[in-house]
């Protein structure tokens, strides 16, 4: 494989919005290459195939929700839960252009579908299944730094960080799956609203 890191991220972009329009099953490396605006053959001088390049992919979610975050300094850790956490399941097209530079233009839908395809794909294969782990720890850990400095700077109670970090996982998690597959126009606010709370009985009362 070449390797070229600006093509390889218009490849991803494309891939993307693909992926969005047509689904992982009905995905070929030529609606890649039409969204791209090239011939398809120029996709297999960076990726050896559709899952190589979709697995790249969840690198871009990475970099979208978690991205250089884990490396600044947390000055109020609540104001900072709730925000990562609106980030997610609210993204906008600002945020999102930091990875991919032309998102479509209904982001939330966008990015939900995306999710729910690629981890979906990933019951049956296990190379996908190690990398959808992957983006799944980089957002856990990210949650449980959040909570730890929480409760080193006395916002939060002593609460264990790790297990209430799978939880507010979770709930995230059920929240883009079922905005996508169900008619729950509610479903991300109703999780939103439970976060909320969560927040609200580890926090402290000043």
């Amino acid at each position: 494989m070449s390797s070229h890191p600006e093509t390889e991220q218009r490849i991803r972009e494309a891939a993307f919005r693909a992926l969005v329009e047509h689904g992982y099953a009905d995905l070929s490396i030529k609606d890649i290459g039409n969204e791209l605006g090239q011939n398809p053959s120029i996709i297999y001088h960076y990726y050896d195939s559709k899952d190589d390049l979709l697995r790249s992919m969840l690198d871009v979610f990475v970099e979208i929700f978690v991205g250089q975050q884990n490396e600044q300094p947390i000055t109020d850790a609540e104001d900072e839960l709730r925000r990562f956490v609106k980030q997610i399941l609210h993204p906008t097209s600002a945020q999102v252009e930091r990875a991919i530079f032309s998102p479509p233009s209904d982001i939330e839908t966008a990015v939900s579908r995306v999710y729910v395809e690629l981890w979906a794909h990933a019951t049956w294969d296990d190379d996908f299944r190690k990398e959808t782990t992957q983006a799944e720890d980089s957002l856990r850990t990210m949650i449980t730094r959040i909570l730890q400095a929480g409760i080193e700077s006395g916002q939060f109670q002593s609460v264990d960080a790790e297990l209430t970090a799978d939880h507010i996982c979770f709930l995230i998690e059920q929240g883009l799956h079922t905005r996508t597959t169900t008619n729950r126009d509610d479903a991300v606010e109703r999780v939103l609203t439970i976060i909320d709370g969560i927040v609200a009985d580890i926090s402290r009362e000043d």
